[in-house]
């Protein structure tokens, strides 16, 4: 699921900031942007993550600012700095003039001060606290995109049902056509004049089809079971993306079932219609966690 925020928290000597977005997937994946000095803490930051998010793609952002009052080493590379002086006095040799090199020439030439990495262990506090705070804003964003996506749900489960209300009214009327179709059947093989017993055990068989292909009770219970458990999903708090996008499949797979068995009756109209509906809860399914 999709989510937002941002957290900074503060010490006198040091303000941590955290950014995190957070896409749709099937599985938990971590992108990091944050400095060196904060790597140490990375199996820490990893698992407070995973208290607030098990699924989609989380973009991590930190960054810190010391206080002015903080003092930080500075590392010279004298031995960069001798290198410049010399080629000066070659310089200086060639022209027959001696060239001097100032502080502020060798201020100017790259990496030759440099701060060092300061050592952000005592502040560790401060990075989870600021840590938590944007994953308790990103769950927050998520909650009310999961209350909108379990009203989307509902709404789909309600025609389904609708759907299934309306087949279950027509099953008598099915039957019965059914049954005229198979009464055409046997009328038409009973008009030729011999009987063998592979015709004899022809007309048995396509009684027993019949009687297979007229029973849809099953279906429409388990339809029906799979729409209540849905429900009952939708309202836990925890994960349960994966195991909505495999009752996704089972509705699917029992309503073409149901088709099937009754497909000598035209009732492709509402056979579609609910895989339509599922196709459709399928899709924002993967949006949950």
């Amino acid at each position: 699921m999709t989510g937002f925020g941002k957290c900074t928290k503060a010490n006198e000597e040091i303000e941590v900031s955290v950014e995190i977005r957070t896409l749709n997937g099937k599985s938990l994946r971590v992108r990091y942007s944050l400095p060196r000095a904060f790597n140490p803490f990375l199996n820490e930051i990893n698992n407070i993550i995973r208290d607030y998010i098990k699924r989609g793609e989380v973009d991590l952002h930190i960054r810190y600012r010391l206080s002015p009052n903080t003092t930080v080493p500075v590392t010279i590379n004298y031995k960069e700095a001798l290198k410049y002086i010399q080629a000066s006095d070659r310089i200086g040799a060639l022209s027959g003039r001696k060239i001097e090199v100032s502080l502020r020439d060798l201020l100017s030439i790259p990496d030759l001060f440099m701060k060092e990495e300061i050592d952000l262990t005592s502040h560790s506090e401060i990075l989870f606290e600021a840590l938590k705070g944007a994953l308790e804003e990103v769950e927050e964003a998520r909650r009310k995109e999961g209350e909108k996506l379990k009203a989307y749900c509902e709404e789909r489960l309600k025609v389904i049902e609708e759907v299934l209300k309306e087949l279950q009214s027509q099953i008598k009327d099915i039957e019965k056509r059914l049954f005229e179709r198979l009464k055409e059947k046997v009328e038409k093989l009973l008009s030729i004049e011999e009987f063998s017993e592979d015709f004899q055990k022809r007309i048995e068989l396509e009684v027993a089809l019949l009687a297979e292909k007229q029973d849809v009770s099953e279906e429409i219970s388990r339809l029906h079971t799979h729409i209540a458990r849905f429900r009952e999903l939708l309202e836990f708090n925890e994960p349960v993306g994966k195991t909505l996008d495999f009752l996704c499949q089972e509705i699917h797979r029992e309503i073409n079932t149901l088709g099937n068995k009754i497909k000598e009756v035209d009732i492709t109209e509402p056979v579609l219609k609910i895989k339509t509906e599922v196709a459709k809860l399928k899709e924002q399914v993967q949006n949950i966690e």
